[in-house]
């Protein structure tokens, strides 16, 4: 009888902690935000694209959007993936993961890419690695990511640990195609991050934004 009272109570706690039952008020406003993205970011005009709820769902995001930025001047077009749910599914589901799954091998070891705007502001560290795929349609592509709660996007080593304290976590994703295997400073993507990175603080991460 000891053993059952104690297990139900670990039960318990553990489904609380993980909000199994319901969400925090935290997390439900994390995700009413991710709509709040704007479709032209400067001279970037987007585009909603269709998305499989399955995938994301495995991935662990609760509110998300996939969109293609068209930049005419720099005649490049970019996907931007933008997804929200608790920290701990959103830190643990990698693209070595989830592109692995899409047929992609990564083919370089991803490093660090500090984010500035022109005027050297800081705008965040993203990961930065180049991803193949060979079988059926061939693809190159050429992907960033990073994560946040609120403020500058991240990339830390461990973002399961430097996360852990938090209720909910955005992830983003952007990627171009890469057919000559362009290097990890592409002029035009970051163009599009020095543009979206400021919107994305200022619409949808900032903390008790309005």
């Amino acid at each position: 009888m000891i053993a059952l009272v104690l297990l139900a109570a670990s039960g318990l706690v553990h489904g609380r902690w993980t909000e199994r039952w319901r969400q925090s008020e935290p997390l439900q406003d994390a995700l009413a935000r991710v709509s709040r993205a704007p479709l032209q970011v400067g001279a970037w005009k987007g585009k909603e694209q269709a998305s499989k709820e399955e995938e994301f769902a495995q991935a662990g995001a609760q509110a998300y959007w996939m969109r293609t930025y068209t930049n005419p001047r720099l005649r490049t077009t970019v996907l931007a993936i933008l997804m929200c749910g608790r920290a701990g599914r959103m830190s643990v589901h990698t693209p070595e993961v989830c592109y692995r799954g899409a047929g992609y091998e990564i083919v370089e070891t991803p490093s660090r890419l500090p984010l500035q705007s022109e005027t050297g502001e800081e705008l965040g560290t993203f990961w930065t690695a180049r991803f193949v795929k060979s079988a059926g349609v061939a693809s190159d592509l050429r992907l960033y990511w990073a994560w946040t709660a609120h403020g500058p996007w991240q990339a830390p080593s461990s973002p399961r640990w430097e996360f852990r304290s938090e209720p909910y976590l955005y992830k983003l994703y952007v990627s171009v195609d890469a057919p000559s295997g362009i290097g990890q400073t592409s002029e035009a993507v970051l163009d599009f991050l020095r543009a979206m990175a400021p919107e994305l603080e200022r619409t949808v991460t900032v903390k008790n934004a309005e």
